[in-house]
């Protein structure tokens, strides 16, 4: 089976309504629209996603696209989820080197969560994809920055889970036999994000 995580779209860092949970900006609005069109001919037979807003909206216009429910599962959820604001990877960047620093080393325990309950909850959602999916199937999973790094991270071996910084609306594929044997395709496509070029005059 092939397996398409998708982070989301940029989101609203300024909405006062929901500062715990925000929606997409205008930007994040169009990146979840590329995704959809990138998305649309791959294939794609199944819809997951993390049950925070900014993973459903970015998950929604494949949806309506394809015709395709989706599925939320809590296991692909950020690791900020139970945080009373939300804080983008730039905003803490713009805190200082210390920050990011005490950032990148604890990333879990930094956004509020515990790293072992993390871990296994991402990882459940990864195993559990593909115990319950046909083996031809295309799912197409919205989820967030640190989910992405951990499911990287465990199937190249690596002790920490920071390594990657998956762009806002971007992909990573991965091809699963069974749920011992799960291969990386490729991390952080972004080329569908691309402005459009102007044809020559």
């Amino acid at each position: 089976m092939k397996i398409v995580l998708v982070r989301h779209g940029r989101p609203d860092e300024d909405d006062m309504l929901r500062s715990h949970d925000p929606g997409l900006r205008a930007d994040g609005r169009r990146q979840a629209c590329a995704v959809a069109a990138r998305l649309a001919a791959d294939g794609v037979t199944r819809g997951v996603s993390s049950p925070m807003r900014r993973a459903l909206d970015t998950a929604e216009p494949l949806a309506r696209r394809l015709q395709l429910p989706v599925e939320t599962v809590d296991g692909w959820a950020e690791a900020d989820r139970h945080r009373d604001r939300y804080r983008s990877t730039e905003t803490l960047r713009a805190l200082g080197d210390a920050a990011w620093q005490r950032f990148l080393d604890d990333p879990i325990r930094y956004l509020g969560g515990d790293p072992q309950t993390f871990h296994a909850a991402v990882m459940g959602a990864l195993h559990g994809l593909v115990e319950s999916t046909d083996a031809d199937a295309t799912v197409a999973v919205f989820t967030h920055g640190l989910p992405i790094n951990l499911v990287l991270s465990q199937l190249l071996g690596l002790e920490r889970i920071t390594h990657f910084q998956p762009g806002y609306g971007s992909i990573t594929r991965l091809r699963a036999r069974n749920r011992s044997r799960i291969g990386i395709i490729s991390v952080n496509e972004s080329g569908h994000l691309a402005p459009p070029i102007d044809p020559l005059p």
